[in-house]
């Protein structure tokens, strides 16, 4: 009987742990925003790569912590690039490019990376790079996002 108690505590353990960033879905990797291209928006645009553990602690722990905060909530657009996919995207112009071109474009070589850009494509704040072990990415990225959205 204790083994099946436990076994249903670990199953809703886990459950609960679904409905934080994973409940979310993946990030949105098309650059193009539905609502136009605003002045007042500041995209954050994480560069990853695949089985990398720092970028999925960046990519399900202080990206969506920004969409929680109502200062950041209405004014950012968080977007995941994959630095040697194949996968096409559309860019700030509404061109197909590769996530690989895009990093390239913008001299990514490192995951993560976390660049800051306006609704052109032009950086708005210093890209951020690397991830968390000693626990002051989340101050380092609001930060920027500060920054970014000052400019």
């Amino acid at each position: 009987m204790k083994f099946l108690a436990r076994l249903a505590l670990l199953a809703g353990l886990l459950l609960a742990g679904c409905t934080g960033a994973h409940a979310r879905g993946p990030l949105e990797s098309s650059l193009q925003d539905a609502g136009g291209n605003r002045p007042d928006l500041l995209y954050v645009v994480l560069f990853s790569l695949p089985d990398c553990p720092y970028c999925v602690s960046v990519r399900d722990a202080y990206l969506p912590a920004l969409l929680d905060d109502p200062r950041f909530r209405e004014r950012l657009r968080i977007r995941e690039v994959s630095i040697g996919s194949s996968r096409l995207l559309k860019d700030f112009n509404g061109d197909r490019i590769t996530h690989a071109d895009l990093a390239r474009r913008y001299k990514v070589k490192f995951a993560p990376t976390v660049l800051f850009l306006d609704s052109h494509g032009q950086p708005r704040a210093d890209a951020l790079l690397g991830g968390d072990s000693v626990g002051l990415y989340g101050g380092y990225l609001e930060n920027r996002v500060m920054r970014g959205l000052a400019q």
